[in-house]
């Protein structure tokens, strides 16, 4: 009994330790690289979402600008079909006038030939 290591038992315990410690570092490892690689991919795909949302915003200031323009011409041309309701309005008065004018000495006219 006194020739066997007394340490032995300390040393096995010791190496079952650092077994165990470096098998733990393995899977924290592992799992560090799955982290890290999810964590990049979901970078990455909120990057690209970033990227929509601005596209996105843009359309949307350049239609809105578009619809104010429209908008601005809609007024415009509703500015110029009043102006030619009120122009023929006062065309048709002139010519139901004349049409008078003409009935009134058609007779006359014809009289005369």
């Amino acid at each position: 009994a006194g020739g066997a290591d007394p340490f032995a038992k300390v040393r096995g315990m010791i190496s079952d330790m650092i077994t165990k410690l470096e098998d733990e570092a393995g899977r924290d490892a592992a799992k560090k690289a799955f982290c890290d690689k999810e964590l990049g991919q979901t970078k990455e795909q909120k990057d690209d979402k970033a990227d929509d949302v601005q596209a996105l915003h843009t359309k949307t200031e350049q239609a809105a600008s578009k619809a104010a323009a429209l908008q601005e011409e809609i007024a415009r041309l509703q500015s110029e079909l009043s102006q030619i309701t009120k122009s023929q309005a006062v065309l048709d008065r002139l010519r139901g006038k004349e049409k008078k004018i003409f009935e009134a000495t058609k007779a006359k006219t014809e009289k005369g030939l």
